[in-house]
């Protein structure tokens, strides 16, 4: 969708998009190669702007188009990115990135999935998120990546795809929890609840017995629990970010595909 994408050129809105698409202008290279009618200097914007997201995007620059795609548009850069995308959740003790602590993170891509624990590795989580250019989260432009940039003092120069707005788009609100069980998602731990990954991390730390989910834990039961849902958590979001860009890009298939 990105090489069909040309409302991150300066001064073109998403109906002169589609009445580009119309013309055949359905993408970069046609926007290159055929002749179409715009006022001279909107012409002449989208042949260079056109000119300069193909070579960034030759050079893997993904700071360009973070910086120039409109608010709502990330998901249009997820194919040409997932090579390089992360996706990514977080288990704290609160809702407050003052009085509360990061507990848990994971990280999970094409390479691998990767748990991070506050008092064992959670200090690599820095470089290791250096290594990606993309993310896929679920309420962290709002909650995850504030909390880590607050709490552990991580910069983000990536490409940021929070599904919660797309799923939206899409007609599904609410948690995470609810919407994977709508589109016939499964997990493992079903039946623990964020509030539980609280619970579970103190559980953890101070070695007492809790009922989660039907199960009693405790000490580093508990703490295999809770990563067991944080990785669930992450996991899952390939599969959301996989299905809601597809089916946002099939609403501009009349456009593009007629």
């Amino acid at each position: 969708m990105l090489r069909s994408t040309f409302i991150h050129i300066q001064g073109i809105g998403e109906q002169t998009e589609i009445n580009l698409w119309k013309k055949g202008v359905k993408t970069w290279d046609d926007a290159l190669s055929k002749s179409f009618h715009q006022p001279s200097g909107r012409y002449k914007r989208i042949k260079a702007g056109i000119l300069e997201s193909k070579g960034r995007l030759a050079a893997g620059d993904h700071e360009y188009f973070r910086d120039t795609l409109p608010s709502g548009s990330a998901w249009r850069a997820y194919d040409d990115f997932r090579e390089n995308a992360c996706y990514l959740d977080i288990e704290t003790t609160g809702l407050s990135s003052v009085y509360d602590d990061v507990t848990t993170v994971c990280l999970h891509s094409a390479d691998a999935t990767k748990t991070y624990i506050q008092g064992e590795n959670l200090g690599d989580l820095r470089k290791d998120l250096g290594g990606y250019k993309y993310i896929v989260s679920f309420n962290g432009a709002r909650f995850d990546l504030p909390f880590l940039s607050h709490k552990l003092n991580i910069g983000f120069n990536h490409i940021h795809l929070d599904l919660m707005y797309p799923l939206k788009r899409l007609g599904f609100s609410g948690g995470l929890k609810n919407i994977e069980k709508a589109l016939g998602i499964s997990r493992d731990s079903d039946g623990v609840t964020g509030y539980d990954a609280v619970r579970l991390w103190r559980s953890y730390r101070s070695g007492r017995t809790i009922e989660v989910a039907g199960r009693k834990v405790a000490g580093e039961k508990a703490l295999e629990l809770l990563v067991d849902y944080n990785r669930e958590d992450t996991v899952n979001l390939e599969r959301l970010a996989d299905w809601a860009v597809g089916e946002l890009s099939g609403q501009y298939d009349r456009y593009l595909k007629e």
